[in-house]
């Protein structure tokens, strides 16, 4: 989200790689796609096998476009087996339009993921969602308009957009840049319909209701505390959508993005290395058992 210029900064960091003993060929592509009257760049990247695979869409965070570090977890994802979709949404990385945070991008994300299921490589009934921070709440508010995405994972994203606007302003943390202060305002009483549209508890009862969804968050996230995982888990509770809740207990924002700078700060060995690890793990691991078939 925008609104944090720490929370920039944190959101570019890359999904963690896997580490895997052999490695397919990639076959990757830079794309344009129309999303209404405008030009979205996004990147492509699929293993080199002959059939249609499972596709997953892959919305990063921040606000700075597929970065280097994008397409590279992207080819982390590619790896597994899967066709990966990587926008940059609207006023990022070349595209047209301008930056909105989770409002047009979501319409970008939808328009993109109907280009990527028409493509001949692409198994249009076997596709899944994977979105950190900004690009979680994205994801969010994206399966609720669809019901073509199968399987969810919301990584360390704001759920409550009201209780983490006031969470900012408690802990000082709220920015002052363009971006935030045109599309927040002075809070919600200002820019009421601003906030409505980017609350994420409430499209909870529109989500497919055989849609799984993988929630992670690091206990330790000051930038987008535990607290918006445990509402959006609660909310999806009440409303019995299947979820799964991972807490990593040593892991601030951006882990499951970040194993290499967990690596480098913390040491190879060490628990927020091997949270980070783990967490990856249970990423391929949901999206295998949710998007592919039962041998």
């Amino acid at each position: 989200m925008r609104i944090l210029v720490a929370l920039t900064l944190l959101l570019t960091s890359s999904f963690a790689l896997s580490q895997v003993a052999s490695q397919p060929k990639l076959l990757e592509a830079s794309i344009t796609y129309m999303s209404g009257a405008l030009r979205i760049n996004a990147f492509t990247v699929r293993p080199d096998v002959s059939g249609r695979l499972p596709a997953v869409i892959l919305n990063h965070g921040g606000t700075d476009g597929v970065t280097w570090a994008t397409k590279q977890r992207a080819r982390d994802v590619a790896r597994a087996g899967y066709a990966v979709f990587a926008s940059a949404y609207r006023g990022e990385g070349g595209s047209d339009g301008q930056i909105e945070i989770a409002s047009g991008e979501v319409i970008d994300v939808l328009n993109g993921m109907r280009w990527f299921s028409k493509q001949p490589f692409v198994d249009a009934s076997r596709i899944g969602m994977l979105g950190s921070s900004h690009g979680a709440l994205i994801g969010l508010l994206a399966t609720a308009r669809t019901s073509q995405i199968k399987a969810l994972v919301f990584a360390y994203g704001v759920a409550d957009i009201y209780a983490w606007y006031a969470y900012l302003v408690q802990s000082k943390q709220l920015g002052t840049d363009a971006i935030t202060r045109r599309v927040y305002g002075n809070g919600p009483q200002d820019k009421p319909q601003n906030f409505l549209q980017r609350h994420g508890l409430r499209v909870v009862p529109q989500l497919p209701s055989t849609m799984p969804i993988l929630i992670q968050q690091g206990e330790r996230d000051v930038t987008v505390p535990p607290a918006q995982a445990r509402a959006l888990a609660a909310e999806l509770s009440a409303f019995k959508k299947p979820f799964t809740l991972e807490v990593y207990p040593n892991s601030g924002h951006g882990f499951v993005t970040a194993r290499e700078a967990a690596t480098k700060r913390f040491g190879a060995d060490s628990v927020q290395a091997g949270e980070s690890q783990k967490a990856w793990q249970q990423i391929i691991a949901f999206f295998k058992r949710t998007l592919e078939p039962r041998r």
